[in-house]
């Protein structure tokens, strides 16, 4: 029995992609036998400590949001005293206090840095956060990148190749098959009979929603766009949609439930994901459609994981980067053709039981922690 301490931002059910892989790899280990915490912060009332399918997790209150990082004095206490007697430290970046609570762990404790993402887009504090992350990974003993094209595109992991073992993500397959879920009316009417173009998100400017707002102008009038989720951009969004004149096939949802959410993955008819910079490290949405066998239209992003998961021809098609008419021609490439449609969507439902299956990711990681403990 190994065990096991992570350092996250935030843990289920304040969901995210890093939490939603927090979750699986520790719930994981935990139904390997293996002892697993989590020291993380809350954003909403849960309790301070509890515990979730076999993981003991440890809430932490926000004193501070920093460019989107927590930061709070609890946090650092208690990561440290929950860490004090693991065999492995576990550490989710970016996370700013969590890689300093990780410097001041016993040197006879393994470190583990899951390299979710560089930090990218932040200005003054990205650059005085270069000296921590700098001493984080010559701390580190192991070095898990998602791809290893992320990796490979990485200035900050570069001179630290020998550290570097690549683990991509995985998620559970439970809701992908099986029974339909329904629409709401309202949805439901906007949705009508017309084929949905699929795309899921913080209303954030990276994820490039302003391009797939404009690509919608050249899209087949039987195709309705949906674009799930909630951010600071909402209303800039809305207004980009009635300035485009595309109020009629552009729809943004808001937050919506898992049922729901569910309900429109089994009724699209392709996923897209338009994000416009490496901040998309890997695009773990992508592996929820491709779960569902939808087809992908993606953003071929240099240096990141996205084009390498959504397999050009085989499980969707990359266009070029921020470019709305390069993207509705792919997008009508797909909608134009019913072979297509099947080909990429088989080749999407297999490339994600090969490769991003949440049993897949957590074996590999398993196998991992054995060989860094045991060493």
């Amino acid at each position: 029995m190994i065990k096991i301490v992570h350092f996250g931002k935030y843990y289920l059910p304040d969901n995210g992609g890093i939490e939603i892989v927090t979750a699986s790899l520790a719930s994981g280990a935990a139904s390997f036998g293996h002892e697993v915490s989590v020291v993380c912060f809350k954003k909403t009332p849960n309790k301070s400590q509890d515990l979730i399918d076999g993981v003991h997790v440890f809430r932490a209150p926000i004193s501070i949001l920093l460019a989107s990082q927590p930061i709070g004095f609890k946090y650092f206490f208690q990561s440290l005293s929950v860490a004090k007697n693991a065999d492995l430290i576990h550490l989710h970046v970016p996370n700013m206090l969590g890689a300093l609570c990780a410097l001041f762990i016993s040197p006879k404790i393994k470190l583990l840095v899951h390299w979710h993402s560089d930090v990218i887009n932040k200005g003054f504090l990205g650059k005085i956060l270069r000296p921590l992350e700098s001493a984080l990974l010559r701390r580190a003993n192991c070095i898990v990148a998602t791809s290893q094209v992320y990796a490979d595109a990485s200035k900050a992991l570069a001179p630290f190749r020998n550290k570097i073992s690549v683990v991509p993500i995985g998620i559970s397959d439970k809701n992908h098959q099986g029974s339909s879920s329904s629409l709401s009316s309202q949805l439901y009417e906007r949705v009508n009979n017309k084929r949905i173009v699929l795309s899921v998100g913080r209303l954030v400017p990276y994820k490039g929603f302003a391009v797939l707002i404009e690509a919608a102008k050249h899209l087949p009038k039987d195709a309705v766009v949906l674009i799930v989720g909630v951010g600071p951009l909402q209303k800039a969004f809305q207004e980009a949609v009635e300035k485009a004149g595309v109020a009629d096939r552009v729809v943004l949802t808001g937050r919506l439930d898992d049922s729901e959410l569910n309900a429109i993955f089994q009724r699209a008819t392709l996923y897209c994901l338009p994000s416009i910079n490496r901040a998309e490290a890997f695009g773990v949405v992508l592996l929820e459609a491709m779960a569902f066998g939808l087809p992908i239209v993606s953003s071929d992003i240099p240096g990141s994981g996205v084009p390498w998961v959504n397999q050009h021809g085989i499980s969707g098609l990359n266009f070029t980067l921020g470019d709305p008419i390069a993207l509705a021609h792919a997008c009508n490439k797909i909608l134009g053709s019913d072979v297509l449609i099947k080909k990429l969507a088989l080749g999407a439902r297999q490339r994600f039981l090969s490769e991003f299956t949440e049993d897949v990711s957590v074996n590999r990681m398993m196998e991992l922690y054995d060989r860094l403990v045991s060493n």
